[in-house]
């Protein structure tokens, strides 16, 4: 019989690089879905304890960050089921500037980027959460499919639904945000 301290402490030492490697992926996912700084923290930390919680059910031949990100989506999604208030005010606040030649560029390019993501965020969860993962986070459309469960067809289909959503409620601006139609 395996001694239980070795197994526990190699588990709390997965987790921990998990952390280190992963914690920032699933604060933003979790940011996406819930649209609140403090919530997403909160379930930063309950994403990495279902984690620890259910390490033996990890594949190793499946790449922790998707796994990670499944729980994250998951675990989100479940929040935004069980909470009646859905309408919180959004902060930029995973967003940060390298140098910019002038101070007023960078404002105006920290305007752009939170005008923009209120409207992505503004988007119903279902096309949301593909313009997020395929935009910000790079994936794929395999990958998003693969992560959601979901056709690539379906994840096509909301990526250019969502878009066509966004130009929509951008028209008339003075904004250019022809960069998310490239690709």
């Amino acid at each position: 019989m395996i001694p239980v301290e070795p197994l526990a402490k190699r588990s709390e030492q997965i987790i921990k690089e998990w952390v280190a490697a992963y914690h920032d992926l699933v604060f933003r996912t979790a940011f996406y879905y819930v649209k609140n700084r403090a919530v997403a923290e909160d379930l930063t930390q309950e994403v990495f304890l279902k984690a620890f919680q259910k390490l033996d059910s990890f594949r190793e031949d499946a790449s922790p960050k998707t796994w990670l990100y499944r729980i994250a989506i998951n675990t989100a999604k479940d929040h935004l089921k069980s909470w009646n208030h859905r309408h919180l005010l959004f902060t930029s606040v995973f967003f940060e500037k390298s140098s910019s030649p002038s101070s007023e560029e960078q404002v105006m390019q920290q305007f752009q980027n939170d005008e923009l993501i209120r409207k992505v965020m503004g988007l119903s969860t279902k096309y949301r959460e593909v313009i997020v993962l395929y935009y910000f986070e790079e994936m794929r459309t395999p990958e998003i499919a693969a992560l959601l469960g979901m056709k690539e067809s379906t994840v096509r289909v909301r990526l250019s639904r969502g878009l066509e959503k966004l130009r929509q409620t951008l028209k008339g601006g003075e904004q250019d945000w022809t960069s998310l139609t490239d690709s």
